[in-house]
């Protein structure tokens, strides 16, 4: 299938999906958890409404497509797919049942190599579409990425921000280990609050999209890296209540990596490493991601230099 023919098929997708979920936006029953997704993840009704407009669109292709969704998790229609589509449909569910802008439609579009070995590098086409506007921001592999709001293009601003103090930049905190996540990220937050500013969005994909735009300068997500490094949080998670141990996984930042890879955007895993060999399907412990995203490459260079010293800093605690 030529490259424009499939990037018109994910768009109707993509749009098919907003309509769903733009329609569940003042349904109360849309707010009702429903179970758990692949990953461990709470399942909302909203959620599984569109997943729906994503199965439906599967059977109907003519071409055989493959899909990686939240809920579903791997999904062939087909025998030997060249495609696989690699959706969040909510990013950012939480915010949306509360009424906030803050969450996308994500799909990325990757050169289907096998569940094991599809990789982050085969990802052609990456599409957001913000839930709460008509902003859509896409990415064709090799031809840069664009940011359009009913058809028009969207301005971006310029990165002004050369020290750590004056970042605005976005994380997250659901399902990650608390305690140990403020310990590293605490200092920063209290050095850049005031100046450039620090921002809680529930939704990796939309603080992704900010950084393109101009408007953030990074986005830090240190989980994975704190439960690799330090076990002994994830007990405490557990002994406190918490049933998951969650994250970032590939469908969360699926679109947006190819979106801000086009976009100049330097974006690693939290100890700088880059994504491109991590498998890009799958949402178990062995694919749970960190991420680092920064506008260029000498704030990220200072992001990370920064994380290190707090993970060194840590790791010597007695409690640690």
């Amino acid at each position: 299938m030529q490259i424009e023919e499939l990037a018109t098929r994910v768009k109707l997708l993509g749009r098919s999906v907003l309509d769903v979920i733009r329609g569940a936006s003042e349904d109360a029953d849309m707010r009702a958890v429903t179970g758990l997704t692949d990953s461990g993840d709470a399942s909302f009704s909203v959620d599984l409404a569109a997943e729906d407009a994503v199965l439906s669109w599967l059977k109907s292709c003519p071409e055989p497509f493959a899909a990686y969704t939240e809920d579903m998790g791997f999904i062939s229609e087909r025998e030997h797919p060249e495609y696989v589509l690699v959706v969040d449909v909510l990013d950012g569910s939480r915010a949306f049942r509360a009424g906030l802008e803050t969450a996308c439609v994500s799909i990325a579009v990757a050169r289907f190599r096998g569940k094991e070995d599809t990789r982050f590098k085969d990802i052609v086409l990456g599409y957001l579409w913000e839930t709460k506007s008509h902003t859509v921001f896409t990415a064709r592999v090799g031809r840069g990425a664009s940011i359009t709001q009913e058809g028009r293009a969207v301005a971006t601003f310029p990165s002004v921000a050369r020290r750590l103090e004056d970042i605005a930049w976005g994380f997250d905190v659901c399902g990650r280990p608390a305690k140990e996540l403020f310990c590293i990220i605490g200092d920063l937050i209290n050095a850049s609050a005031v100046r450039g500013g620090c921002f809680l969005l529930n939704s990796t994909t939309f603080a992704i999209s900010r950084i393109v735009l101009g408007r953030f300068d990074a986005y830090i997500d240190v989980g994975a890296r704190i439960v690799e490094e330090i076990p002994s949080s994830v007990e405490r998670m557990f002994e406190v209540g918490q049933e998951q141990v969650l994250g970032l996984f590939p469908y969360d930042v699926a679109a947006a990596y190819l979106i801000a890879k086009e976009a100049g955007i330097v974006m690693t895993d939290a100890y700088g490493r880059a994504l491109d060999d991590r498998r890009l399907l799958g949402s178990g412990p062995e694919t749970r991601l960190s991420c680092v995203a920064a506008r260029n490459s000498l704030l990220h260079e200072r992001i990370m230099g920064y994380i290190n010293a707090k993970f060194d800093e840590l790791s010597q605690r007695p409690n640690a």
